[in-house]
C-alpha cells in the first residue's frame, strides 16, 4: 500500500507537504528563529522562503514523500539546518567583501590596495547611481542589514524580484573584481 502511494502520489505529495507546512507554519518559523538567532546577516524570512522552495522541490521531484508528521518534521528540520548553514556562509562572504572594501582612515592615507578597493566601490556606486539607481538603493539597504521584506516594501518590488536582482548584481560585481587585477596589470 505504501509503495502505490509513493508512486502515484506525485502532485498529491506536494499538496500534503504544503498543507503540513501551512498547518505548522508558526512552529516552523519559531524553529528557524531559534536556528538563526545570533547569526548576523541571516534573515529568518529568507531561511523560511528557502526552506519552502526546497521542500516543495523535493516533493515535486519525488525525493521526499510525506508518510507521517514525524517524518515530515525530520525532513523539514534537515532542510532548515542546511538552509541556515547556506545563509550563514552567504552572510559571512558578504561581510568579508564589505570588510575588504572598507578601510580605516590610516590606510586611506597610506594609499594601500584596500584604499584602491574603496575607491573602486565608490566609483561603482557613482556609476550605479547614474545608470542603475535601483541597484545602488538595493546595495545600500542590504549593507544596512535590512530584511528582504522591508526592502521590498520600501522599493515597491517583490522579494523574489529583489533576490534575483541581488544575485545578478553580485555576479556582475564579482566578475568586475576578477577582471580588475588583469586590467591593472595590462595598464601597468
Amino acid at each position: 500500500m505504501g509503495e502505490s502511494t509513493s508512486s502515484t502520489d506525485g502532485q498529491g505529495g506536494r499538496e500534503r507537504i504544503a498543507q503540513f507546512i501551512i498547518e505548522h507554519e508558526a512552529a516552523l518559523r519559531r524553529r528557524i528563529g531559534a536556528e538563526v538567532r545570533g547569526a548576523p546577516g541571516v534573515d529568518a524570512d529568507d531561511v523560511f522562503s528557502t526552506t519552502l522552495r526546497r521542500v516543495d522541490y523535493a516533493a515535486a521531484k519525488g525525493s521526499f514523500s510525506m508518510r507521517s508528521a514525524p517524518e515530515a518534521w525530520g525532513f523539514v528540520a534537515k532542510v532548515v539546518r542546511r538552509a541556515v548553514q547556506r545563509h550563514r556562509r552567504r552572510a559571512a562572504r558578504l561581510a568579508e567583501a564589505v570588510a575588504a572594501l572598507a578601510t580605516s582612515p590610516r590606510e586611506a592615507v597610506d594609499e594601500s590596495p584596500d584604499h584602491e578597493d574603496r575607491l573602486e566601490l565608490a566609483f561603482i556606486m557613482q556609476e550605479l547611481e547614474a545608470t542603475r539607481p535601483q541597484d545602488a538603493e538595493l546595495i545600500r539597504h542590504r549593507l544596512r542589514g535590512r530584511r528582504w521584506r522591508e526592502v521590498s516594501r520600501d522599493m515597491g518590488v517583490s522579494e523574489e524580484a529583489l533576490r534575483q536582482r541581488w544575485s545578478a548584481l553580485m555576479a556582475r560585481l564579482r566578475s568586475r573584481r576578477r577582471e580588475a587585477p588583469e586590467e591593472r596589470r595590462a595598464a601597468g
